[in-house]
């Protein structure tokens, strides 16, 4: 009896995990100077395996990527795309279900895979679905992690 406890626990758990995932993110590029440009980026962010489809504003140079439901995201794969086509990112968006509702000053925690820590003034609260902000130079990890605010 203790062992089917464990294990439907353990499937239980599974499904929660499988579903929690980052769902979209937006992605503004820099250094572009034609369509050309935008076009490499484009192409480079769609043959990446988790990503379903990249919608870009040409004018703004903002990508909008919506990922594939329960393939983990890899935040440091976006990065690289946009890099290998020879640009770089201003700024990263990432839209998620956050396990912590309380954005917490200098709060570090693990989601999606990935450890972050908030880089707040002051405290707020998280809507379910919450996009933040990736602070980090270059979106590059800070000692393994990646620093938020919104």
């Amino acid at each position: 009896m203790k062992i089917k406890f464990a294990f439907l626990l353990a499937v239980v758990f599974s499904l929660n995990t499988a579903t929690a995932q980052i769902k979209s993110a937006e992605v503004l590029a820099s250094g572009l100077t034609c369509s050309m440009c935008s076009k490499a980026i484009f192409k480079a962010l769609s043959n990446l395996d988790f990503v379903d489809t990249v919608k870009v504003n040409i004018e703004t140079s903002v990508y909008q990527l919506n990922f594939k439901k329960d393939s983990p995201v890899k935040i440091e794969g976006i990065r690289d795309a946009v890099y290998d086509a020879g640009f770089s990112i201003a700024k990263l968006a990432i839209v998620g279900d956050w396990k912590v509702k309380t954005a917490t000053k200098d709060l570090a925690f693990e989601d999606f895979g990935y450890q972050f820590k908030w880089q707040t003034k002051t405290n707020k609260s998280l809507s379910n679905t919450q996009k933040v902000f990736i602070v980090n130079k270059d979106i590059q990890p800070l000692n393994g992690t990646y620093l938020l605010n919104y």
